[in-house]
């Protein structure tokens, strides 16, 4: 297990991001504030780039002119709008002039760094200086002070991509207490990426380093799981290897998105939950009820204060104990009477999950909110809490939009439409680098028949271990057929860690009854490994030639 993890972490670490990203930043505090640039020469200037930084107003949408001197006179050369954060962007120049100006045309744009090239050259030019300067903004000589971070095209190695800009900058916005840009989700997840970005940095290995640790620690988790449901770490390593090898899995834990942290305390939870429902009953001792439910409460907390997602759990772990509890009536109330099968299970166990499963997850939830009522400048308080429920709700419910890699929830097991994250552009012809999140095929073609072989086995069997498995498969999976609103493959990514543990099932099943069948299973075993080698390029944004790439595409709807 421990080998396992040391191996995905080795291969998830590399390329993970970049420690050189400029983090000082030049901020005007008033519209006109300007610096003026000493190139130390006169210079053909081809490019000016800039690295944009993360303002202090949520919504705000700073604007800058760019000025060049010609004959003593400084005349426009370019206007932009800072729309985006932590990326490298610029603006085509074209003049040649020993002087530059740039003036805010409005208040709060934060800019960490400012580059100028020289016609036909790919690194900042040197000696550029601060001559003059009308700002009382922020440290203006950071606009300058970190030029070796340079890097001439933008790239997911030094900078934000795809929802990164919603969840990397609020993590970072945390930190600082500032109003959160982002609170469509609970904002534990992002406290999560927080950690990583106060360790690291705000710098792109930073704000990615939880989501890649969350990754690797749901492997251990598989393996346990899977020791726990099948008794031999045979069983229990092809649930953790599948895992890894996953496609969703690595691309989800290699980004600043919340999904894997909603998705690591969901498996977690069942996890728990699994030593209540199967060896929970009233002759036993109360420790041994005890322990999962606020363990599993524990993590449905930390699951729905990270993302939505795992109330549907909530709701099969509820459906579990009842089922639990409505067993153990039937078994044990002839030999304890009824009276006493109340008082001294019923009525504890019904307590102790009403704090276990509203009590521990309501005080970790209200926790989670504590930077954002810490804004400085802002007076939120409980209210304000309650209406970011209503306002997420009424967001989740009601968002009307199309997007080119929405997918329905029927096809996400059949691996049909990818979303594409990344991809690179300034790259030499025949060249390409890009990121998509999709399925192993090998796993997700499979997983479907797999569950349902599982289902009419289990049920012919009677091995009510597995009826866990199904609920969660169930109530991750399910309830987003009754989901109007635009949906993604990476909505199933919940689901899998269930449909891989229905997979190993049918696997201890058939090598149970044929021998032999651990020869097939090695292949299956080998094949996922291979493909998920075959495809790691479009996984990592590893750059390859396109024609790879290319090759990769096996269905037309396999866009990346």
């Amino acid at each position: 297990m421990a080998a396992m993890v040391l191996v995905y972490l080795l291969v998830a670490l590399h390329n993970l991001g970049s420690f050189k990203v400029p983090a000082t930043v030049w901020q005007p505090l008033r519209k006109g504030e300007s610096l003026v640039l000493d190139l130390g020469r006169v210079v053909p200037v081809s490019r000016i780039y800039y690295y944009c930084g993360i303002n202090d107003k949520r919504f705000q949408q700073p604007s800058f002119s760019l000025d060049y001197e010609t004959k003593g006179i400084f005349r426009p050369l370019a206007h932009f709008e800072k729309n985006d954060c932590n990326i490298w962007k610029f603006q085509d120049a074209g003049v040649t002039t020993s002087r530059l100006r740039i003036v805010a045309d409005t208040a709060g744009g934060a800019l960490n760094e400012l580059v100028v090239l020289e016609k036909g050259a790919q690194v900042p030019l040197a000696g550029v200086r601060i001559s003059a300067l009308n700002s009382a903004g922020t440290e203006p000589q950071h606009l300058l002070d970190e030029q070796s971070t340079f890097e001439a095209g933008p790239s997911f190695i030094n900078g934000f991509y795809f929802d990164e800009v919603y969840h990397g900058r609020t993590a970072y916005e945390h930190l600082q207490r500032m109003e959160p840009y982002e609170n469509t989700h609970p904002p534990l997840g992002k406290l999560f990426i927080a950690s990583g970005i106060a360790v690291f940095g705000m710098n792109s290995f930073g704000w990615r380093m939880a989501g890649t640790l969350f990754g690797a620690a749901l492997l251990p988790v598989m393996y346990l799981f899977g020791r726990k449901l099948f008794g031999r770490s045979f069983f229990a390593f092809c649930a953790a290897f599948l895992m890894m090898v996953d496609f969703m899995h690595f691309t989800q834990s290699r980004i600043a998105l919340i999904d894997i942290f909603g998705v690591f305390f969901i498996t977690a939870m069942y996890y728990f939950i699994y030593d209540f429902y199967v060896n929970s009953c009233p002759v036993a001792p109360m420790k041994k009820s005890a322990v999962p439910l606020i363990l599993g409460g524990v993590c449905f907390g930390l699951g729905a204060a990270s993302k939505w997602i795992a109330i549907y759990a909530g709701a099969g772990l509820a459906l579990l104990v009842a089922l639990q509890l409505f067993r153990s009536f039937r078994n044990y109330r002839g030999e304890l009477g009824t009276r006493r099968f109340f008082w001294c299970y019923l009525l504890p166990v019904i307590c102790l999950c009403l704090f276990s499963f509203l009590v521990i997850p309501a005080i970790i939830y209200l926790l989670s909110y504590l930077p954002y009522l810490m804004v400085e400048g802002e007076s939120h308080g409980f209210m304000d809490i309650l209406r970011n429920q209503l306002d997420m709700f009424d967001y989740h419910s009601g968002l009307k939009a199309t997007h080119p890699f929405s997918s329905p929830w029927w096809s996400w097991p059949l691996d049909l439409q990818p979303v594409w994250f990344y991809t690179a552009s300034g790259l030499l012809p025949g060249r390409t680098s890009t990121i998509a999140s999709f399925g192993n095929p090998a796993i997700w073609w499979t997983g479907l028949p797999a569950v349902i072989a599982a289902v009419i086995i289990a049920a012919r069997k009677r091995e009510r271990r597995m009826a866990v498995i199904f609920t969660a498969f169930a109530f991750q999976y399910l309830p987003w057929m009754f989901v109007t609103r635009l949906t993604f493959i990476y909505h199933f990514f919940s689901a899998v860690p269930f449909m891989i543990l229905c997979q190993v099932y049918v696997i201890q099943q058939a090598m149970e009854r044929w021998p032999k069948a651990r020869w097939a299973v090695s292949g299956y075993l080998t094949v996922a490994g291979l493909l998920f080698i075959i495809f790691y390029p479009a996984l990592s944004g590893m750059e390859v030639s396109t024609d790879y790439i290319d090759r990769l595409r096996w269905l037309k709807s396999w866009i990346f």
